[in-house]
């Protein structure tokens, strides 16, 4: 029997037992009256009791809050490395304020999940062309610089100090070209689109100026027709 069925009965025990007491005072029965006024009473009290549980109604549910997506591998990776991006940027010119650097490897991002050596390249670094990145476990542990004048065995010193230099930037050329040569084939395509023959790159984005010679050789070996040392940068000459 549900609630609101014995809550009916109630109302309706309730209401005979008052025609009852109603009949009772105009019969002029006393006895039975004093019989009938108990059972109203507990009828009375069990339908307020009743009433005031179906008030309270059952406690509220409160929903469980969602669980937080959890982080792919792959999210995590992409944060770390640009925590990695940044704690180089810092170190590099908190030493040489003027200096710029670019990955010095492909798949740099492969490379950094599988901890496997990384490599930057700068420049405007006093003296040094890359450094090796050290990272251990997704964290970043610091630099090591490399000098741009690599060791030369006793046995077989250079003939002169401008076959010294001449070496040594070579291989810093090289280290360039192969970073920034995606970038400077989409700007020789631009300029070819807006109807120009030549490119300049800018002093700011090459390294040391002693180098430049080495860059223009490098840049004809990957495809371009011509490249010339200028005073405030290389020019590239465009394919037609």
């Amino acid at each position: 029997m549900n609630r609101d069925l014995k809550k009916r009965i109630a109302y309706e025990v309730l209401i005979i037992l008052g025609v009852l007491v109603l009949l009772c005072y105009i019969t002029r029965l006393w006895p039975l009256l004093f019989l009938v006024i108990p059972f109203i009473l507990i009828t009375a009290l069990r339908l307020l009791f009743m009433l005031v549980k179906k008030a309270k109604g059952p406690a509220p549910v409160i929903p469980l809050p969602v669980p937080p997506r959890p982080d792919t591998e792959q999210d995590v990776v992409r944060v770390a490395f640009g925590i990695l991006q940044r704690r180089i940027t810092e170190q590099v010119t908190s030493r040489y304020p003027a200096a710029r650097w670019v990955w010095g490897v492909p798949d740099v991002i492969e490379r950094f999940a599988g901890d496997l050596p990384l490599t930057i390249v700068l420049n405007r670094a006093g003296g040094f062309s890359k450094a090796a990145v050290q990272v251990h476990n997704l964290q970043f542990c610091g630099l090591l610089y490399e000098t741009a004048i690599p060791d030369i065995p006793e046995e077989t010193p250079p003939e002169s100090d401008d076959d010294m230099e001449r070496m040594d930037y070579s291989a810093l050329a090289f280290e360039w070209a192969d970073a920034n040569l995606l970038a400077l084939n989409t700007c020789c395509n631009e300029a070819l689109a807006g109807g120009e023959t030549a490119l300049l790159i800018p002093a700011h984005e090459l390294p040391h100026p002693d180098s430049w010679p080495d860059i223009c050789a490098e840049l004809m070996r990957n495809g371009f027709t011509g490249a010339d040392v200028q005073e405030d940068g290389i020019m590239v000459t465009l394919p037609k």
